[in-house]
């Protein structure tokens, strides 16, 4: 294009740059120096925040493996759990039959060799009135609470009651 607001093609580079006076020249300046040395990366800067990232990386996938691996305990206990439920619907149906009263009979006849008794084999024990009847034990200890045992044997044996029952 040319100057003028005409058709007529004219070409820059046989004319000067000077002869432009609306035109300004660029001028290439020097690099800049940064105390006496030329721009330098910070490579260092970009080392550590790659490192960083792998860092994050690993433990991301470090607790991904960790939850793979409770998942997989989960579902193990999970079936250790079901295949003990069956097993204990298997020793309840067998305690059901061994507390049956014909499965009880039935063994004590073949198995154990017994018969049931009859009326000939039965003795009966009289008493006469004045007669009585004590537990050793209870003896012993209702005779120690008339002879005036303390508060602690009364305790003690208190205890030992309980025990005996829980036993």
């Amino acid at each position: 294009m040319s100057r003028y607001q005409d058709n007529t093609a004219v070409q820059y580079e046989r004319f000067p740059a000077q002869q432009n006076p609306g035109e300004k020249q660029l001028e290439v300046l020097p690099k800049k120096k940064i105390r006496g040395k030329a721009a330098v990366v910070p490579y260092g800067k970009y080392t550590m925040i790659l490192c960083c990232v792998f860092v994050v990386l690993i433990g991301i996938v470090a607790s991904y493996m960790q939850l793979a691996t409770v998942n997989l305990q989960n579902a193990k206990l999970r079936q250790d759990i079901s295949a003990m439920a069956g097993e204990i619907n298997a020793l309840n149906a067998k305690k059901e039959q061994m507390y049956n009263l014909t499965y009880v009979e039935d063994y004590a006849k073949n198995q154990l060799g017994m018969v049931k008794m009859d009326k000939s084999q039965v003795n009966y024990l009289e008493m006469d009135a004045g007669d009585q009847m004590m537990v050793a034990d209870v003896a012993a200890n209702s005779e120690m609470i008339q002879a005036g045992g303390g508060f602690l044997s009364r305790l003690t044996q208190g205890l030992g009651r309980v025990l005996e029952y829980l036993n």
